[in-house]
């Protein structure tokens, strides 16, 4: 076996690990969470909700469709990308601070269906509402992690440590000279 294939090996195991990490943020935020229930619990809620469906009918999050992995085969590094509010959604928001209105006026149009006008009438409410009872998190990022390591099966590691120890053990073998003199070169 080359070195190029194992590469590739290798390559297409941190490629696959970046496909099932995305599979896996997804199905996090397809979980019913409860309906603003507040950052601490303080808010009574009723229901339950994704963080992926809306009004109109169809609609998908922004959050949700911005999910993507890129793996970089020179560097080998797997980096998975996705709005940057993630961040609010994941570790929920305190209360104390208003939220800005552009972005909660964006969403209303968007996921309520709303006009402008109207939108931004319920950005206000939105907004005041989070500083009063901020968002509960919903640690959509580490269900995901969690359910990444359940997914992932003995084989795909074993496929990465067997990739590894030829790739290191062929590096070896092809940089020995004939004259018995080893070189290794990383």
């Amino acid at each position: 076996m080359s070195l190029a294939n194992l590469k590739k090996g290798l390559d297409g195991d941190l490629e696959l690990y970046g496909e099932l990490m995305v599979t896996e943020l997804r199905k996090a935020l397809a979980v019913k969470y409860p309906y603003a229930p507040g950052f601490n619990g303080s808010r009574g809620a009723t229901g339950s909700a994704n963080k992926i469906g809306g009004i109109p009918s169809g609609y998908q999050s922004n959050l949700y469709n911005s999910i993507e992995s890129k793996y970089d085969v020179e560097s080998q590094e797997v980096e998975i990308l996705m709005n940057e509010y993630w961040q609010w959604v994941n570790d929920g928001r305190r209360p104390g601070s208003y939220a800005p209105i552009k972005p909660l006026q964006q969403w209303a149009m968007q996921r309520l269906g709303l006009n402008s006008e109207d939108a931004k009438s319920a950005a206000f409410g939105i907004s005041k509402n989070l500083q009063k009872f901020g968002i509960a998190p919903t640690y959509f990022y580490d269900l995901a992690i969690e359910n990444l390591e359940k997914t992932i099966n003995d084989d795909l590691f074993k496929d990465i440590e067997t990739s590894v120890e030829d790739f290191l053990e062929h590096l070896v073998e092809e940089t020995i000279s004939p004259d018995n003199n080893i070189t290794v070169t990383l």
